[in-house]
């Protein structure tokens, strides 16, 4: 009896001394995942090419993408903004064959085939990747990755989708990436000048 009673309290300490690492366990769990990002962030990335007519801060990473092989045994085809500013690595990784594309910043990873869609039929995989723009959005204190690509050709030229992202604070943390498709909204037009009338009074003389 004695000997079960100290088994029973050797137990307890060590389930007393586990608890706090399972109640942590817990919570981490319970943590709800990368919030659904503004609707002015998505709208600022479909429209990054653009004057920004909102809060979202625009930071292009601008220049031709490059493509780097990596060689026939690499799993994957990295195409690279040679705009990048070296403290962010970001890009696109393309997967040989195809599968498991990502976009990425720095250690961060965000597939697209986990993409959030906010609209039907999220794509797994970019058509033109090379012809695609990318920028850093800021907004509310946050930082957010932005790839937009334009669907169709010349005037049929109308459609564009966006990815976007949280850029999470810790590193290697996965990013959770949103998708939209949007056509292409109107250019705000500037009000045309009044013409010049026959019926407009002459201008007065000068005095001599």
């Amino acid at each position: 009896m004695i000997r079960f009673l100290a088994l029973a309290s050797a137990w307890k300490a060590s389930a007393l001394r586990c608890l706090p690492l399972v109640l942590l366990f817990v919570c981490f769990a319970a943590l709800p995942g990368s919030p659904e990002p503004p609707e002015e962030v998505l709208d600022s990335c479909l429209a990054v090419d653009r004057i920004p007519l909102s809060a979202v801060s625009i930071d292009p990473v601008a220049g031709r993408v490059e493509v780097m092989e990596g060689g026939p045994a690499s799993p994957y085809r990295l195409y690279l903004p040679d705009g990048d500013n070296r403290t962010l690595r970001i890009g696109y990784a393309s997967g040989k064959p195809p599968g498991r594309d990502y976009l990425f910043v720095n250690s961060h990873r965000g597939y697209l085939d986990r993409a959030i869609g906010l609209a039907p039929d999220a794509p797994a995989r970019l058509e033109r990747p090379q012809k695609a723009s990318f920028a850093m959005l800021g907004y509310l204190g946050e930082r957010y990755l932005c790839l937009m690509e334009m669907h169709g050709q010349g005037s049929r030229n109308r459609k564009r989708s966006a990815y976007v992202a949280r850029i999470p604070m810790r590193m290697g943390v996965e990013m959770s990436l949103y998708y939209k498709l949007a056509a292409l909204p109107a250019s705000p037009q500037l009000p045309a000048l009044p013409s010049p009338s026959s019926s407009s009074p002459a201008p007065a003389a000068l005095p001599r």
